[in-house]
């Protein structure tokens, strides 16, 4: 006789995890808190991404200082994230640590804002992003879980972190008009500190605060090992990284290939608008569409989707173009995206959800992602435009990995939870 399937998530004893959490908090208060958290979570980092560089420079920092400033923020994703993670997974509490780490951050900046000399400059900058590269995924892991739980849209509540990105980019481009350079690490400070006091709205995390959590194993240091070293959690994790990591010839030098090709300021920053409201709008449907395709189709068609925007934008069809490829953000980013939150949801065990999340976090975010800006650095200055071609290459591999992931993947991760 056949042996039956593993057990779903709605066909286990979880659903008396989560209709018992149902019970407590009505769901239209769980998605009005989150959905306020999400809304005030980018601004800072909208902030940042653009203008930091040139906050640096002011202090009067050197090119190749900025750089190994930058790389090192990016770097310490890759010990942050998974150390916080796990601590999650261990004490089931996502809650405090994003707190905590709202608030070490909020801290931290002003410790930044004091500095001086690329030393100083250099060690602030690290603590920094020590403390506020786990929230993130924290939030993430977070708000997937609790929208399984109360039947909510994860997407609806996630397009308000891209709305709140969007504000803190064209907010601080606009005052920056006005103000002069140095006054972008007191707009961060302000922003960073209006986060981590919105972080006190986060209901309770489910993973804690439900009556039954005992019943599910706690993370350890074997089971997280065990969770890393599986064959298709490392397949999926390659595939979505590189799928991911295939934006960074846009990410690093988009704007400067769009100014080298003529457009104006104001073009520029319309086009980065485009790409977020097409992500929004793809997240406001995200129920629909996991239900209809699942995740690892949709990780399939967005690195396909990712193909066919490099290989268009590697040559020069004009700004209508351009304009139809930014909305391609939707599929290319927001799709794998989409993907790989509800894969981890519906593969991994429970106890290691966090830190899958942290792991994907740190390999995808801080390993390939910044190995992928470091390589478009170098291809830039000779091929122009012509570098959107190797992230097409990157994305076949990607599709690759992804397509053979399909094959091979399992229910759940049941060997991860023995």
């Amino acid at each position: 006789m056949q042996a039956a399937p593993a057990p779903s998530i709605v066909e286990s004893g979880e659903v008396l995890v989560y209709l018992a959490v149902l019970r407590t908090m009505p769901a239209r208060i769980f998605g009005l808190r989150f959905s306020l958290f999400y809304a005030f979570l980018m601004i800072g980092t909208g902030m940042q991404l653009p203008f930091f560089p040139l906050w640096l420079h002011a202090k009067g920092l050197s090119v190749a200082e900025i750089a190994l400033v930058i790389a090192g923020m990016t770097a310490s994703r890759i010990v942050a994230v998974p150390l916080a993670a796990f601590i999650a997974d261990t004490y089931r509490n996502r809650r405090t640590m994003i707190i905590f780490c709202g608030i070490a951050s909020f801290f931290g900046y002003f410790l930044l804002a004091w500095a001086n000399g690329f030393w100083f400059i250099l060690g602030a900058s690290l603590l920094v992003s020590l403390c506020f590269a786990p929230v993130f995924p924290l939030s993430e892991s977070f708000s997937v879980d609790g929208s399984a739980v109360h039947g909510l849209d994860y997407g609806r509540l996630r397009l308000w972190a891209s709305i709140s990105f969007l504000v803190g980019n064209l907010g601080a481009g606009a005052l920056l008009l006005y103000l002069p350079i140095a006054s972008l690490i007191y707009l961060i400070i302000m922003a960073q500190g209006i986060s981590a006091l919105m972080a006190f709205l986060l209901p309770p995390d489910p993973e804690r605060d439900n009556p039954v959590h005992d019943s599910v194993r706690p993370a350890s240091l074997a089971r997280a090992f065990k969770l890393l070293v599986a064959g298709n959690f490392v397949m999926f994790i390659a595939a979505v990284s590189l799928g991911q990591a295939s934006h960074a010839m846009l990410y690093a030098f988009g704007p400067v290939h769009w100014d080298r090709l003529g457009y104006d300021k104001f073009t520029i920053g319309s086009l980065w608008a485009i790409s977020i409201m097409a992500e929004v709008t793809l997240f406001s449907f995200s129920n629909y569409i996991v239900r209809k395709f699942g995740p690892i189709a949709l990780i399939i068609t967005g690195i396909s989707g990712g193909v066919l925007r490099w290989l268009v934008m590697a040559q020069d069809f004009g700004l209508a173009v351009t304009v139809v490829m930014q909305g391609l953000h939707a599929i290319s980013f927001a799709m794998v995206h989409l993907g790989t939150m509800h894969y981890i949801l519906q593969t991994v065990p429970r106890g290691l959800r966090n830190s899958a999340q942290g792991l994907y976090a740190a390999f995808s975010g801080g390993i390939v992602m910044s190995s992928a800006m470091w390589l478009s650095g170098l291809l830039y200055g000779e091929l122009l435009g012509k570098t959107y071609l190797v992230m097409a290459v990157i994305s076949l591999v990607a599709l690759s990995l992804a397509l053979a992931l399909k094959r091979i993947s399992p229910t759940t991760l049941v060997m991860v939870d023995t």
